[in-house]
């Protein structure tokens, strides 16, 4: 059995390793990345990481991207309706649902801060927009 002065000294201890095992799940489940397209709009996504190393992109989203149609202009939005594997940090999919094609590629820093990548999307976006496309646009996250 420990004396009272060992177990007053293991205290601080004990709450050191508490609150490292709290924050591990926090930085277990990824980060959120924001940022915005080169010509307009704004995009955002959520990451998975395995044994402290980015693993997946998920919940890729975006919001009034410039698009151009035959009947005009019109501002896309849309969730990716896949995750992402990451690989030597650069991860790229292309997703075909109904007549809208989405190609996405980016690319995480050293440090993880900052993504950068391409997004190109084009096909019938919405009803009466059809034969829409962005073209090859370039965009830039950071975590929040």
């Amino acid at each position: 059995m420990r004396s009272r002065k060992q177990r007053k000294n293991l205290a601080p201890i004990a709450a050191v390793v508490a609150a490292a095992a709290l924050a591990v799940p926090a930085f277990a489940s990824g980060a959120i990345y924001t940022g915005t397209l080169k010509s307009g709009g704004t995009m955002s996504f959520q990451t998975t990481n395995r044994h402290g190393k980015i693993a997946g992109v998920k919940s890729f989203s975006m919001k009034n991207v410039p698009t151009t149609c035959d009947q005009g202009a019109y501002g896309y939005s849309g969730t990716l309706p896949f995750s992402i594997a990451v690989k030597s940090r650069a991860f790229s999919i292309t997703t075909t649902g109904g007549a809208v094609i989405q190609q996405v590629s980016g690319l995480f820093t050293n440090q993880r801060r900052k993504a950068t990548g391409s997004l190109n999307i084009y096909g019938t976006l919405a009803p009466g927009h059809s034969n829409c496309s962005t073209g090859k646009l370039s965009w830039s996250a950071t975590r929040r």
